[in-house]
């Protein structure tokens, strides 16, 4: 059975934990009658809690949703992204790997994060070979790797420009542009940090489009292409039970009652919303009109397809069209 919107069965649950991109975000704007779901839920003292994929800290995913009218305690009780917790392990001195149980080193792909890393034991450095461990950033382009590779100028989408009003930075829709960085992290054995697991997200991109978004490379493809060459990944984030337990611990600390039973996640992608919701034993609801989800079904796949690819049980899942109805 597939049910119609959230509502229909949030009777059942106590807590709800939301992926943000696909779920009630599209990248340019908020899904219709999410908002007003949400803030249903919190009315009704549901515990809500939005669980992001992302290397941002929370606190600056508040300073990015709240100017378009996703206000705390309106909509939602928390706010927590993997790079919360990628905080946390970095301030402890957590990062190990099997190969380099105590790394000091590390070298960026893609977007550095200066604030995470900031005072902390850990030093960027610029030359591959001095380095302990590679950080997996947003996997943006930059100038010098854009004229490197005119031949994909075109699955390059701008997101910054300079004062000129040149783009300086780029999304990449292909993975190409990383696949000798790859090969050399692979040659030299070094471990990756990664902090989003995810494959690709739906953003949107203004300076080419104000109503259309595009599903764009994220992390988690890196990390792929990094483990399929036997790469040692060290990760952070759905479907990993770690970014979960992070949540539940942070709202039994708070003193909120939490039953597990009672407690759903709602994704729009099987490989880290729903398969991390079922590692953790707490009900997974599934989205299939908006998101990663909707991509695959519209390219001729079944449900039940994606969850054999991904090994998810299929009839474990909780099927609705979307947050807030059709």
């Amino acid at each position: 059975m597939i049910y119609e919107k959230l509502s229909d069965i949030s009777y059942m649950y106590d807590t709800f934990i939301f992926d943000a991109y696909g779920v009630f975000w599209d990248g340019r704007g908020f899904y219709q009658g999410c908002l007003e779901a949400m803030e249903d839920l919190v009315q009704q003292g549901k515990t809500i809690v939005i669980l992001s994929n992302s290397t941002s800290l929370s606190e600056d995913l508040h300073k990015k949703y709240a100017p378009n009218g996703l206000i705390p305690y309106k909509h939602y009780n928390y706010m927590i992204s993997s790079g919360d917790l990628l905080a946390e392990q970095i301030r402890h001195e957590n990062i190990s790997f099997s190969t380099c149980p105590h790394p000091k080193t590390f070298y960026v792909i893609g977007e550095p994060h200066t604030k995470i890393f900031a005072d902390s034991a850990y030093k960027q450095v610029n030359e591959l070979s001095d380095a302990d461990f590679v950080y997996i950033g947003v996997p943006y382009i930059y100038p010098e790797t854009y004229r490197q590779y005119p031949q994909y100028t075109d699955q390059f989408l701008p997101v910054m420009l300079d004062e000129h009003k040149q783009p300086i930075l780029w999304d990449t829709l292909v993975t190409a542009p990383f696949s000798e960085i790859v090969k050399k992290i692979a040659y030299l054995r070094i471990p990756a940090l990664n902090a989003n697991p995810d494959f690709t997200a739906q953003e949107g991109h203004p300076l080419i489009s104000k109503t259309e978004s595009s599903f764009v490379i994220r992390n988690g493809s890196i990390a792929e292409m990094l483990r399929n060459r036997g790469v040692e990944v060290l990760e952070y984030g759905k479907p990993h039970k770690n970014l979960y337990d992070y949540v539940f611990k942070t709202i039994n600390n708070d003193g909120i009652k939490f039953n597990k039973g009672r407690t759903c996640m709602i994704g729009d992608t099987i490989r880290t919303d729903i398969k991390g919701a079922l590692i953790s034993h707490i009900s997974p609801i599934l989205c299939l009109d908006t998101g990663v989800t909707s991509q695959d079904i519209a390219l001729g796949l079944s449900v039940e397809e994606i969850c054999c690819r991904e090994n998810v049980d299929f009839n474990r899942i909780i099927q609705i069209h979307s947050v807030g109805g059709r």
